[in-house]
């Protein structure tokens, strides 16, 4: 990929992915430093996310898989100083049975 005639640098952004303090979703920050909002492409499904970013001298791209179904439907997404923050609620709880362990 070239922008002004100078290759673009394909580089996978940093994600951190944690459980809610209730454990009802998920708290998903994406790092894309030096991003404008206009540039972040965010996708869900209800499996994983894809994400993309252009920044003058790079690209970010990545995909992401869930292992917990969630409800894309309910996503939420907010994007400020290079940090693409994301809560993504689970389908349902998952509080299951309690199982004695003998």
């Amino acid at each position: 990929m070239a922008k002004n005639n100078k290759i673009l640098t394909i580089t996978c952004p940093e994600v951190s992915v944690v459980h809610d303090e209730k454990d009802e979703g998920l708290e998903i920050t994406v790092e894309l430093p030096g991003v404008s909002k206009k540039d972040v492409d965010l996708n869900v499904s209800k499996q994983g996310f894809c994400v993309s970013a252009n920044r003058e001298d790079m690209r970010y791209e990545g995909c992401f898989q869930f292992a917990h179904e969630v409800d894309s439907d309910k996503t939420k997404a907010k994007f400020e100083n290079g940090l693409l923050l994301m809560t993504v609620p689970f389908v349902e709880a998952l509080c299951g049975k309690k199982i004695a362990i003998e």
